[in-house]
């Protein structure tokens, strides 16, 4: 008996030990974090969980002429269905609005324009190229992810950081030139919730 709990406690205990994540990638994730103002991130985790599969961070310091923004993200997959159910239930009651992939008033913020259009829309809402869309392996191929729901926690314009490549995008309408956005992706399909923050 006491050599069956023996070897109960030592697969817990590597069991856990496999599981954890890169202490390299855990700092960089916890000094992103801690770079951005907490009003900012307080939606996120404050340290990478195990059921994470993948991370984007950044910061100011980071910015520069071709990334002229600031961004992070953590994605994170829940493997039982009424889990992700119940944890997406929970983080939508902390949001300003919850929009289907193929709504047409999203300003799409990154690097490249090429997804943004002419806008006729009372009211746009800014979001992360990877809250919506894919890579799909190509130079400057994004494929949109129509089985995702958008959940925006908050979004303003305005001058959020200080850097001097952090200028406006005059290819933006001039209400959102610059500006930050934070929230939710939620994956239906794959049941992953991926957050995010993205300041421009």
């Amino acid at each position: 008996m006491k050599k069956i709990l023996y070897i109960s406690i030592l697969t817990l205990i590597f069991g856990s030990c496999l599981n954890m994540n890169d202490p390299e990638m855990q700092g960089q994730y916890i000094e992103s974090y801690k770079s951005f103002n907490q009003e900012l991130v307080n939606h996120f985790p404050k340290k990478i969980p195990n059921n994470f599969v993948a991370a984007a961070f950044g910061s100011a310091k980071y910015i520069n002429k071709r990334n002229n923004y600031a961004d992070l993200s953590l994605t994170i997959k829940i493997a039982s269905k009424e889990e992700f159910i119940e944890l997406k239930q929970l983080l939508i009651g902390e949001v300003k609005t919850v929009k289907e992939a193929m709504d047409s008033c999203f300003l799409i913020i990154s690097y490249s324009n090429e997804l943004n259009k002419k806008y006729d829309c009372n009211s746009i809402t800014p979001i992360p190229l990877t809250a919506l869309y894919d890579y799909d392996g190509k130079i400057d191929d994004w494929k949109i992810q129509d089985n995702v729901e958008i959940a925006v926690i908050d979004f303003q314009p305005g001058v959020f950081l200080t850097n001097e490549n952090l200028v406006a995008k005059v290819e933006y309408p001039e209400k959102w030139r610059n500006g930050f956005s934070k929230g939710y992706s939620f994956d239906n399909e794959e049941q992953t919730i991926m957050y995010w923050l993205i300041i421009w």
